[in-house]
């Protein structure tokens, strides 16, 4: 509560000193999951220093996915359609001061990708299309399930007209890897304010060595998964002989 008091003053009285239109901080830039993790809680803070809407966005370390659709083929279900998505965020956040549609900014938001309608690009092509949003729904509503993604955002709470404060939820499915917390200060349609806050997302522990194990040598940790298997039931068959 200390250091949320303090970021709040900071931002506070910076904004007469450097005139900056939009200052803002957060709670913690590293993020540590160990088997005990539960989740956490980011606290964001800031201050307007002119008129117009604030929008904070917090996006996790972008993937690509190859999404598979199961269709029944003489009774039995296999995977038929496929699209592949690029460059998606394996988490996504918003806060803002007000609802998004009511923000006079849809092309800005399209051209920034603020709002899960505007994170995927549609295709050229209408023919692809329906099938595109059928496969966006799909990933949107997947991550929703995961708590990865908001489906609504977060009402930034004012303390009179120039603070600002927000928490965002980070479940304990968040993916490990760099997010940004970006703040706009919006006015006409138009960026009057930015800033851009990195944050890190690391596994520590026997966790940790067990992830990079696993992405990075993939053979070897299906060898060893295997050998370890196989060497429990070994085990576990001599235990029930003895008794």
């Amino acid at each position: 509560m200390i250091r949320q008091l303090f970021i709040l003053l900071a931002c506070f009285m910076t904004i007469p000193a450097f005139a900056s239109p939009l200052v803002g901080d957060i709670s913690q830039y590293r993020i540590e999951m160990d088997a005990n993790f539960n989740g956490t809680r980011l606290f964001l803070y800031g201050a307007r220093n002119d008129v117009g809407d604030v929008v904070v966005v917090v996006r996790g370390p972008s993937k690509h996915y190859m999404l598979r659709k199961k269709e029944p083929v003489g009774g039995i279900w296999v995977n038929r359609a496929r699209m592949k998505l690029y460059d998606v965020p394996g988490f996504y956040a918003i806060a803002s001061s007000k609802p998004l549609d009511d923000i006079d900014a849809s092309a800005l938001f399209a051209r920034l990708k603020i709002g899960l309608p505007n994170l995927f690009t549609p295709p050229a092509s209408s023919f692809t299309l329906a099938r595109h949003n059928e496969f966006t729904a799909a990933l949107i509503e997947y991550q929703q399930q995961r708590r990865l993604y908001t489906a609504e955002p977060v009402s930034l709470k004012f303390m009179g007209e120039m603070l600002f404060k927000a928490t965002i939820e980070f479940p304990d499915t968040i993916p490990q890897g760099e997010y940004t917390a970006e703040m706009y200060l919006l006015r006409d349609g138009e960026i009057a304010g930015l800033q851009s806050i990195p944050i890190t997302v690391n596994k520590t522990g026997v966790d940790a060595f067990l992830y990079n194990f696993a992405h990075q040598s993939p053979f070897l940790y299906g060898i060893t998964a295997v050998l370890l298997a196989l060497a429990a039931g070994w085990f576990t068959g001599r235990w029930f002989e003895r008794r």
